[in-house]
């Protein structure tokens, strides 16, 4: 993540504007991702390439995504390289979704 004016953004590799690669470093304290589907552990399905994947490992930002009601399912599975959504939006609700996977969690341990 960069600090950068509009001005600023050039044409990337795919045509996106973005800033140049020494413009200022920022660190923003929270990111709003979008998704296909969610559950309340805060497993993601994304859009595919892995690109918010590489972009989250290298963040310290809290994780929220963004969905309509009917995209939260009851389990995703999720692959090693996936990182867990700290928080799940929807129109209706708001779910914490560390305290989901630590409940999840509890109960694997008490089996």
């Amino acid at each position: 993540f960069h600090h950068a004016r509009r001005g600023d953004l050039r044409p990337g590799v795919w045509g996106i504007l973005e800033p140049a690669a020494d413009a200022p470093r920022a660190d923003p304290d929270a990111l709003l991702l979008p998704l296909l589907a969610a559950d309340a552990r805060g497993t993601r399905l994304g859009y595919g390439a892995g690109h918010y994947d590489r972009t989250l490992a290298a963040s310290s930002a809290l994780r929220i995504g963004v969905a309509w009601d009917c995209q939260v399912v009851d389990a995703l599975p999720a692959d090693a390289w996936d990182l867990p959504l700290d928080w799940l939006v929807t129109p209706t609700r708001t779910l914490d979704c560390r305290a989901a996977a630590r409940a999840v969690g509890a109960g694997a341990a008490e089996r």
